[in-house]
């Protein structure tokens, strides 16, 4: 079922520069629509956004929006521009599961200068339609973005269309596709956001090498990024009609760089001149990159992965510091674990301690989440006597509910990821996801 919501728009007159509220609304509607898993549709006719809203009734179950003079009768905030009002209901009686977006009316703050164009921002003027986006953003489930480039950040910026952060944010709630920037200058497609812990896989790509794709040997190249739970034996065929296919597998760290042991490629050992690669990969996160033998390399292409793995977990190094807790030397970018009442104690907490390395400087994410228990998050630089750098930061909670998050621009040095719980006796389930911010 397409998740979908529907808008009542029939806002009255036009901007200053002789534009239509109705059709910027409409346009800002289409965007997400058209780029997203999302789906708006619009009802013409002009609906009051704050009927039912106020004390304790909340809304008319139209969802609406029009400029106000006031958020339903109490004041905007100083330098808010617009808000929405989200009802929510409950998706099973006892509240436990997730809230359903019932209804959304958004307001847009009269008192401020709006129009509608294009381009960076002119002055104290308001576009009206960039702002319409953010709050649909808001309507989607989205919150602010800190970092990235998104019409969700926070504040407004000269980006006046959706950018990859928003439409993989929305993507990855609902289910669609979802890529992210590289530090080579590449996007990097995620068929599978998370990772692959059945014991059999079978993944499908269709794709196509066109002259605008990224590039390499003179030849248009596609890469995919999968993470497998599990030491794994796959086996990736790469097949086209229109080229001489060329597969390349790269095992990556959390900074995105290659992972030399775990490098390969091949252009003709699949049917006629397909490629094929069959590896025993330790468990992990890897790029799949499909590009041609020959410079100008372009068309139509498949992709079919099979993996199976290995009934038990493949055991990453570990060893033991000079302050007795157990140190995992991680790479990967996603890591899964479980803080046991058998885990180190630090301030009679359980703690998981990763160990990384980051060979230049690099801007990184690092997101602790769990549904088990309250988070903490620590980062700290460790010396090659084990002794504490000068780096230590910790996160508890911050804006993100009970999970932790530190981005921080990292210098070449080997580091330590803890994981423990805010509260004494915790334990549970919880992942790591890291990434790099691209700028």
């Amino acid at each position: 079922m397409t998740p979908q919501a529907t808008f009542h728009v029939n806002i009255p007159d036009n901007s200053l520069s002789g534009g239509s509220w109705n059709d910027a609304f409409i346009r800002a509607m289409q965007d997400w629509t058209d780029l997203t898993r999302f789906e708006f549709s619009v009802i013409s006719e002009f609906v009051e956004p704050c009927i039912g809203r106020g004390g304790d009734t909340f809304g008319d179950e139209k969802s609406s929006t029009n400029f106000t003079d006031t958020v339903c009768g109490t004041d905007y905030g100083e330098n808010v521009l617009a808000v929405t009002l989200a009802t929510l209901t409950c998706q099973d009686p006892d509240c436990t599961g997730t809230l359903i977006i019932e209804e959304s009316d958004i307001v847009f703050n009269d008192a401020e200068r709006w129009d509608i164009y294009s381009g960076p921002i002119q002055g104290i003027t308001i576009d009206f339609e960039r702002v319409a986006l953010h709050e649909l953003g808001h309507v989607i489930g989205l919150d602010h973005e800190a970092t990235n480039d998104a019409i969700m950040r926070a504040t407004l910026t000269d980006f006046g269309s959706l950018q990859t952060d928003d439409i993989n944010g929305a993507n990855f709630i609902y289910g669609g596709d979802v890529s992210l920037e590289s530090i080579y200058g590449f996007e990097i497609k995620l068929p599978e956001p998370g990772p692959l812990e059945e014991q059999e896989n079978t993944i499908n790509i269709s794709g196509s090498l066109t002259d605008s794709d990224a590039s390499v040997n003179d030849s248009a190249i596609d890469i995919y990024q999968l993470t497998f739970a599990q030491d794994t034996s796959i086996t990736v065929d790469l097949n086209s009609s229109d080229f001489d296919p060329l597969l390349y597998l790269v095992r990556i760290d959390s900074t995105q760089t290659p992972i030399e042991k775990f490098v390969f490629s091949d252009d003709n050992s699949g049917v006629g001149s397909a490629a094929r690669i069959v590896q025993d990969i330790p468990a992990g996160t890897y790029w799949f990159g499909a590009t041609g033998v020959t410079s100008g390399s372009e068309g139509d292409y498949s992709i079919t992965l099979s993996s199976l793995a290995a009934s038990i977990e493949g055991a990453l190094e570990e060893y033991q510091t000079i302050y007795g807790a157990e140190v995992q030397i991680n790479p990967n970018p996603f890591i899964y674990g479980d803080l046991r009442n058998s885990d180190f104690r630090f301030e009679d907490k359980f703690m998981d301690i990763y160990q990384f390395t980051v060979k230049a400087e690099t801007d990184m994410r690092f997101d602790l989440i769990s549904d088990d228990f309250d988070t903490v998050l620590l980062l700290v630089e460790v010396l090659e006597d084990q002794s504490l750098g000068s780096l230590v930061l910790v996160n508890d909670d911050n804006i993100f509910g009970t999970n932790s998050r530190i981005e921080y621009s990292l210098p070449p040095g080997t580091y330590w990821k803890g994981v423990t719980s805010f509260a004494i006796g915790e334990n549970g389930d919880y992942r790591i996801n890291v990434s790099v911010n691209v700028n």
